[in-house]
């Protein structure tokens, strides 16, 4: 492995042995060491030998008696046809780079068959996820050569494998799977894909298949055959050892596989970024606005460095449309920053496609922190793009939750670089997903309303606020699983459910499950909140409450609250209980209960607070929002 392979990540820096031996001495002395030092350490360009320090010290993270607070823990199973034998160590370095503790557990060799349709369980425990790695030989199924039946006969075989292995690892594992594409084959002919039979043909169409099935929700896919196409075939097969120890890809490229692997776990966990802050000189278009002028820039215009940026501006407008929230950061004078927006011809991005627009005189990381206040955003939910290595660096020192992307100073390998950086990785998109970059533009205006309007209660009448509750659907269930999956902050209790739960407690009578959606004249901002109350005949009891942190401070939760205890009191309920279980990141709801006007609380012996509110005695909070409750 070279540092080449990571390039968008930052250049190793000269204290890196140093840095790495102080988290060691605070491990060896019983103390954790910081998140933010453990994650800046692993996010480097790091060659074979700072690889193997990074796996080693993943293991003692892993056996600490003083967890690292930060890491989101996943526990993956691996099973395949082949050797994986050499990917936990890799993972679970990988996985400290992204804010991931990763453990993984491999499967005995070949237990795919067994996993998939019988009762034998190779994991014998819960998992986030199951990793299938297949390679065609998986698909036993012969396919003559021109015989497009049997090659169809095959294809079916291979969904219905794919099928039984996402079903087992639901039923098993209590988890999705996450399966595999199948890498490109060695071509005889360039006629491939148009001959029935052939391998490169199978695979193809294998690989439509899985996506279809996870479009449909089924399984999620690591796209396998992207990254072998992105290295070439020859760097990442090893005929030898494939041969030799049945590895289904080169070991030279596993911290490439597994950093692949560890995106894709970070975005079920949430750990994705949300928005990008882009500089503007030498970064959406060539050239110094402010010394240039208009005229002067280069943007489009038929050169290949203009024609390169408008090709950028594209791409980040593609991520827009992927729900991700956009601002400027710039050193420059206001009027003079907005002028390419408002009046160049070639220019893509409008103003009214930035969230928050910051063009002064300010240092980076003071606009930066200011971006995610306005948003209400933690500082880990953004990438920061700046062509200057200078600028790179200084947001690297003060705000290194920032991922600041290493994108270099030609605009021609921007895309690649934040593409192949996978901090922009999703699952399956839905509407909610795709809104959220409007959401987040309403945001900022609507503080913006504030800051001028000044009395809260007349801000908060002027958004024309607009809330529909829903029970739990199939329309919603997709978006509520991952709710509830990703809210940390805005979260009573965290429990996690997967969308089985979610799909038995839609069908469960002592269940009720709201789906929370809220609009104002500013943005639809789509679900931002899900409640599940287990009902007792004359109690019911708050299993979870969450919120999404894009709409703070509304009045939401207050709403909320009324209108379940308006329903409670109607279904005849006399008390309602409720916890708030402590984690490392929710303290910001602390008092969430007492605050709507629960009264005192019980602590419990595993250090959660247990309240409980008599439904007569509870005082509805005043309401700033139209609401409609359905069902």
């Amino acid at each position: 492995m070279t540092q080449g392979n990571f390039p968008w990540r930052r250049p190793l820096v000269q204290d890196w042995d140093e840095q790495l031996a102080e988290i060691e001495r605070a491990l060896a002395e019983g103390r954790a060491p910081e998140y933010v030092a453990v994650k800046a350490l692993a996010n480097q360009q790091l060659g074979m030998r700072e690889q193997l320090r990074i796996e080693r010290l993943a293991k003692k993270l892993s056996k600490a008696a003083s967890p690292v607070a930060g890491f989101a823990e996943v526990t993956i199973g691996l099973l395949g046809n082949r050797t994986l034998s050499f990917l936990p160590d890799p993972l679970a370095a990988a996985g400290l780079a992204r804010g991931l503790k990763i453990s993984a557990i491999e499967a005995p060799y070949d237990s795919v068959a067994s996993f998939a349709y019988s009762p034998a369980d190779c994991f014998g425990r819960s998992l986030d996820a199951v990793l299938v790695v297949l390679d065609e030989s998986a698909f036993a199924s012969k396919r003559p050569m021109l015989d497009q039946a049997a090659e169809d006969e095959a294809l079916a075989d291979a969904e219905n494998l794919a099928t039984a292995l996402a079903a087992a690892a639901q039923e098993k594992s209590g988890c999705k799977a996450i399966i595999a594409t199948l890498p490109g084959a060695v071509q005889v002919s360039s006629a491939e894909l148009a001959t029935p039979g052939t391998s490169a043909r199978f695979r193809h169409r294998v690989n439509l298949m899985l996506a279809e099935g996870a479009m449909k929700g089924q399984w999620l896919l690591w796209d396998q055959a992207a990254l072998a196409s992105r290295v070439g075939l020859e760097t990442w097969l090893d005929p030898v050892r494939y041969h030799a120890a049945k590895i289904p890809f080169s070991v030279d490229v596993c911290p490439l596989a597994a950093d692949s692997i560890a995106s894709v776990l970070a975005a079920m966990k949430g750990k994705t970024a949300r928005g990008l802050i882009l500089d503007l000189d030498n970064t959406l278009w060539g050239g110094v606005i402010g010394d240039d002028g208009l005229a002067g820039i280069r943007l489009g215009q038929n050169s290949p460095e203009g024609e390169a940026f408008v090709a950028f501006q594209n791409f980040i407008l593609s991520l827009r449309d992927r729900g991700v929230v956009l601002a400027v950061c710039s050193k420059n004078t206001d009027e003079i920053a907005r002028e390419p927006f408002r009046n160049h011809n070639e220019m893509l991005i409008k103003e009214d496609h930035v969230a928050v627009f910051q063009a002064n005189w300010n240092d980076k990381a003071t606009n930066i922190t200011s971006i995610a206040e306005t948003l209400s955003l933690g500082l880990e939910s953004f990438a920061f793009i700046d062509d200057n290595a200078a600028e790179r660096e200084r947001v690297r020192q003060e705000l290194p939750l920032v991922s600041t992307i290493e994108v270099g100073d030609d605009p021609s390998f921007y895309i690649e670089r934040i593409a192949q950086s996978g901090l922009f990785d999703h699952l399956p998109l839905n509407q909610e997903d795709i809104a959220r970059a409007e959401s987040y533009g309403g945001r900022a205006a609507a503080a913006e309303i504030r800051a001028k309007i000044g009395n809260y209660d007349d801000y908060l009448t002027s958004l024309d606020m607009r809330m529909e509750i829903e029970p739990f659907d199939d329309a919603g269930r997709s978006r509520i699983t991952q709710l509830i999956n990703k809210s940390n902050q805005f979260n009573l209790t965290t429990r996690r459910y997967g969308e089985e739960d979610v799909r038995k407690i839609e069908q469960d009578p002592d269940m009720m499950g709201w789906q929370v959606r809220l609009a104002d004249k500013f943005a639809q901002h789509g679900m931002i909140g899900v409640v599940i109350v287990r009902k007792q005949e004359t109690e019911w009891t708050i299993d979870t409450w969450l919120q999404s942190c894009r709409v703070l401070e509304r009045g939401v939760e207050q709403c909320v609250m009324n209108m379940l205890f308006e329903t409670a009191a109607k279904a005849g309920v006399k008390t309602i209980h409720s916890h708030y279980i402590p984690t490392d990141r929710n303290g910001m709801v602390a008092d969430f209960y007492t605050r709507l006007g629960f009264p005192a609380s019980k602590q419990q012996d595993d250090g959660s607070t247990s309240y409980s509110c008599e439904v007569a005695d509870y005082e509805p909070h005043k309401n700033f929002i139209d609401v409609t409750l359905a069902g």
